[in-house]
C-alpha cells in the first residue's frame, strides 16, 4: 500500500518521542537565537544546490521499513499509541514532517513512502522485495531505508549502487557518520550509510546510564580522585576495569542468596550480548576490513582475546554485581522494562547498559540520572566506540534497478534531507533524549556528543556469522572457553567471508 507521508520516513520509523525540544520547527529557540546546528544562512542549510532546482512536482517513491506493531516497540501507528499523543512528542515529529515539507519545496517534488511492516531481518519481508525488484527492475522508488542487516545481504549480491558513485552524494558532510561508514566501506565502496536522516540509528546506540543519587551516596566519582564521571570521561579515565571495580563497590546481596538478583543493590545491568558491547568499547571488532578493504576475521588477536576474558571474568564473579536483561531471573518472556527497569529507578542499580531507546523506560524516575558511553578497554585508546545494533538500525541505500537519469534526483534528495535533518531534526532529538532527566545538565549533552561522533557496527552480525553469537554468548559460557569457542567457528567463518569478499569482487 502506498500512500503519501508529509513525514517520509523519519515519522513512521522513528520511535516514541516524548519531550518537547525547546528548539522549534523555525529553527529557533525560544528565545529567539538560532541553534549552533542550523546553517540555513548558507545555501540550503549549508548544501548548495543548483540554482532554480524544480522537479516540477516529480513523485519521489521511498520504500522504509518497521518492525510490527505489538514486538516492543513504539514506532508505528502513532494514533495508537498514547505516547505519540502527547503533548511532549510533537516536537520532534512536527520536527521531522518539517524537515520532508523544506525539501519538497526546494526540489519541487512530491514524496510518497511505501512501508513493509517485519520483524524479519535475515531474508524477511523487506529483503525479498527488494531483492526481487533489484533482479526483476520492477521496483518505482529511488530511494529505500532497510535495516542495515538487510542492506548488508543486498550488497553482497551486488543490489545496491555504490553511494560514493550516487551525483551529488558527499559522505564525508557533517550530516554522515563517518566512523559507521567507514566500517561498511568494502574495497572502497559505500553500499549503504547511516547520518542524522531519522532517528532509528540514534536510537539503537549503545550507551551507560548512571544513577546520580546512588554515585554522590557512594562517593563513587571521588574514590577515584574526580569530581564527577563525566570528569572521567573527558579525561579518558572511563574504562571497563573502573567501571567493573565501581559495579563490584555498590553490590549488596540483600536476600543473602548469593546471586546477583532482583532486590539486591547491584551494579550494572545489561543485555547477555553484554561482552560483545565490551569488545566494541575496546574498539575490537569480530570481522574488520583488511588493508585491501575486504571482510577478515580479526578477533583472533591477543587484545581482544583478553578483552572478552575480562570480562567474561567479571561478568562470572558471582559478587560481580552484574545482572542481565535477557536471562529475567528466571522469568520466561519479561522485558526489561518489568525487570531491570524498576531495579534502576528504585536506586538500587549504579548502571544500565543499553539502547538509547530505552531511555525511555526510566523517563519518570523520582532520581536524576545521566548518560555515559560505554567504557573504552583502556586508556591507550584515542576515542570512546559505540556499538549500533545492527538488527534495528536503518540506512540509506539506492537499489541497483535505478535508472542513471533518476541518479541526480536520488542523490539531491538524500543529501537534502540529510541537511535539513542535521540542522533541525537533530537538535531537537539530543533535547527530547535529554529531557527524560529530572535536571539536565551540558554534561549530558556533551556526553551524546561523545557517543554520537564514534559509532561502528560489527560486519559479522550484518554477514549473520556464526563467530558473532559464539562471542555474544560468552556471558553464559563456562569462564576461559572464548579461544576454544573460536577454534570450533573459525574455519567455517574464513570460509564463508571468502565467499562474500569473492561475491564484492565479482559485483566490480
Amino acid at each position: 500500500m502506498k500512500k503519501r507521508v508529509i513525514s517520509l520516513l523519519l515519522i513512521t520509523l522513528m520511535t516514541a518521542m516524548l519531550c518537547l525540544s525547546a528548539v522549534g520547527c523555525d529553527g529557533k529557540n525560544d528565545d529567539g537565537s538560532k541553534d549552533a546546528l542550523s546553517t540555513g544562512d548558507e545555501g540550503f542549510f549549508g548544501l548548495e544546490l543548483p540554482e532554480d532546482v524544480d522537479y516540477s512536482g516529480k513523485t519521489v517513491r521511498v520504500l522504509t521499513t518497521a518492525t510490527a506493531q505489538g514486538i516492543g516497540t513504539h514506532q508505528i501507528q502513532p494514533e495508537s499509541n498514547s505516547m505519540y499523543s502527547s503533548e511532549n512528542a510533537s516536537a520532534v515529529l512536527n520536527t521531522a514532517a518539517e524537515c520532508t515539507r523544506l525539501v519538497e519545496e526546494q526540489l519541487g517534488i512530491t514524496v510518497e513512502e511505501e512501508v513493509i511492516y517485519t520483524w524479519s531481518r535475515y531474508g524477511g519481508d523487506m529483503y525479498k522485495k527488494m531483492q526481487q525488484d533489484a533482479l526483476s527492475g520492477g521496483g518505482d522508488y529511488l530511494i529505500a531505508m532497510p535495516c542495515t542487516i538487510e542492506a548488508g545481504m543486498l550488497s553482497i549480491e551486488g543490489l545496491l549502487y555504490d553511494l560514493n558513485k550516487v551525483p551529488n552524494i558527499d559522505l564525508s558532510r557533517e550530516w554522515w557518520c563517518q566512523a559507521f561508514n567507514d566500517a561498511v566501506t568494502v574495497d572502497g565502496k559505500c553500499y549503504f550509510a547511516i547520518g542524522d536522516i531519522g532517528t532509528v540509528n540514534k536510537d539503537a546506540t549503545f550507551f551507560v546510564a548512571f544513577n546520580k543519587k546512588m554515585v554522590e551516596a557512594n562517593g563513587i566519582a571521588e574514590s577515584y580522585g574526580y569530581d564527577s564521571l563525566y570528569a572521567m570521561v573527558d579525561d579518558m579515565a572511563w574504562t571497563q576495569d573502573v567501571m567493573y571495580e565501581m559495579a563490584k563497590s555498590v553490590y549488596q546481596d540483600l536476600n543473602g542468596n548469593n546471586i546477583c538478583d532482583a532486590g539486591d543493590v547491584n551494579g550494572l545491568a545489561g543485555q547477555d550480548g553484554a561482552i560483545y558491547n565490551m569488545l566494541t568499547g575496546a574498539d575490537e571488532k569480530i570481522v574488520d576490513l583488511d588493508e585491501d578493504g575486504f571482510p577478515m576475521l580479526a578477533v583472533n588477536n591477543e587484545r581482544a582475546i583478553k578483552v572478552i576474558n575480562d570480562a567474561q571474568e567479571y561478568f562470572k564473579d558471582p559478587q560481580s554485581g552484574f545482572i542481565s536483561a535477557n536471562d529475567y531471573f528466571g522469568q520466561s518472556q519479561v522485558p526489561v522494562a518489568d525487570v531491570i527497569v524498576p531495579e534502576f529507578k528504585a536506586d538500587r542499580l549504579l548502571f544500565f547498559m543499553d539502547a538509547i531507546l530505552n531511555l525511555d523506560n526510566i523517563r519518570d524516575m523520582e532520581s536524576d540520572f545521566g548518560v555515559l558511553p560505554c567504557p573504552m578497554y583502556d586508556d591507550d585508546q584515542d576515542n570512546y566506540v559505540s556499538q549500533i545494533g545492527c538488527w534495528s538500525a536503518n540506512c540509506i541505500v539506492v537499489p541497483s534497478y535505478v535508472q542513471e537519469s533518476d541518479l541526480e534526483l536520488a542523490g539531491l534528495f538524500i543529501e537534502a534531507l540529510s541537511a535539513v535533518s542535521h540542522a533541525k531534526l537533530t537538535p531537537v532529538y539530543y533535547e527530547q533524549t535529554l529531557q527524560y532527566q529530572i535536571a539536565r545538565d551540558d554534561d549530558s549533552m556533551r556526553m551524546l556528543d561523545i557517543i554520537f561522533a564514534t559509532r561502528t557496527c560489527e560486519l559479522a552480525e550484518i554477514y549473520n556469522l556464526d563467530v558473532f553469537r559464539t562471542v555474544q554468548d560468552m556471558l553464559k559460557a563456562q569462564q576461559g572457553t572464548f579461544v576454544s569457542a573460536l577454534d570450533a567457528v573459525e574455519e567455517k567463518t574464513e570460509a564463508r567471508l571468502e565467499e562474500i569478499v569473492e561475491s564484492y569482487k565479482n559485483n566490480g
